[in-house]
């Protein structure tokens, strides 16, 4: 073997490791699965109490057309490299997007700034045959096709292994789409259930304190609206078993003090019972509701109107109201001319 040959052999493997890669961040982002969409629990979250990440997080997720088309990108690059023919497009469309997904994880401070690099600089040694070529098209000069030789001179493994990049996509989109079917239920509606939605509270048989810092009366709350899988680190909570219901979602708590609680909700019928985790500090350790679970409250819960009671074996029912600006980042339709509304 020629050392042209050898040298086209370890593009190969940087191809395929580029493929490799990529693909299951691509896939995740078609699925809506990677940043999610933003959820009533997220609204409770002021923008103050956002970690950078987190924001980055929500502003993705927010925009499904955004989210998606990042990951299209992603994915159309990791699918041209596949083929030696199309390598270099995908090299140049691999690199680009990859380079501002570096920016992005150094600026919001997502901890995967060293793959997101890696990532990169392999969708640049993709390039790297075809750079010349490129360099002399935008300089408007004429450019002549890149001679490859083939690496593998026996015919009857080429008839092979001429299938492998099909057989890769297919693998790849196979267990991209199980992982969608199983992964993100309701990831693109928001039809939750009945409590679904965030509240202002009042009742409830808390007393108030003296002292407003240690106040803990409800003064918000949020049911999720997504169950199953899309509730997230649900059925990975410290401290507590997943009790029996037909819907699990999450949970948001902002007490009078200003103290924010994160936690699960399950409905049983007309029951609800919700787990509580430690209030939100800055120190990141219980930034997503993973518990362990300090609280867990149940209730009997029903409708009146618009609003919700929640009624606990003994004391005083909680009379939850829908908030009537706190949904409005969920809310707002879409408008091509409309009086701008930056807030």
């Amino acid at each position: 073997m020629t050392a042209k040959q050898i040298g086209w052999a370890l593009h190969w493997v940087v191809r395929m490791a580029a493929f490799a890669m990529l693909m299951p961040y691509a896939l995740a982002k078609l699925g809506l699965m990677q940043m999610g969409r933003p959820d009533f629990p997220d609204l409770l979250i002021t923008l103050g109490e956002k970690s950078p990440m987190g924001l980055l997080w929500t502003f993705m997720g927010f925009s499904p057309v955004v989210q998606f088309l990042a990951g299209l990108a992603e994915f159309v690059a990791a699918v041209l490299v596949l083929w030696r023919r199309t390598a270099w497009l995908g090299g140049l469309i691999g690199f680009v997007d990859l380079a501002v997904v570096w920016l992005l994880n150094m600026t919001f401070d997502v901890p995967v700034k060293i793959p997101s690099a890696f990532q990169a600089l392999l969708y640049l040694l993709v390039l790297v045959p075809w750079l010349p070529r490129v360099f002399r098209f935008f300089a408007g000069r004429a450019t002549e096709a890149v001679e490859a030789p083939r690496v593998i001179t026996s015919e009857k493994i080429h008839r092979v292994t001429r299938f492998f990049p099909v057989l890769a996509l297919v693998a790849s989109l196979g267990a991209g789409g199980y992982a969608m079917a199983t992964g993100i239920p309701r990831a693109l509606d928001r039809e939750g259930s009945e409590p679904s939605g965030l509240y202002s509270v009042a009742g409830g048989d808390i007393a108030p304190a003296d002292d407003l810092a240690q106040d803990n009366r409800w003064s918000e709350v949020a049911f999720g609206s997504y169950d199953g899988a899309q509730a997230g680190n649900f059925y990975r909570v410290e401290g507590g078993e997943t009790p029996e219901g037909d819907f699990h979602g999450l949970f948001a708590l902002r007490r009078a003090s200003g103290a924010l609680q994160l936690g699960f909700y399950t409905l049983n019928h007309d029951r609800v019972i919700i787990q509580l985790t430690a209030p939100v500090t800055d120190d990141g350790v219980n930034a997503a509701p993973r518990g362990p679970v300090e609280e867990t409250l149940e209730f009997t819960w029903r409708a009146d109107g618009d609003a919700l009671e929640l009624v606990p074996a003994d004391g005083d029912a909680f009379v939850l109201t829908p908030s009537e600006i706190g949904t409005t980042l969920l809310d707002r339709p879409f408008s091509w001319v409309s009086q701008p509304f930056n807030r």
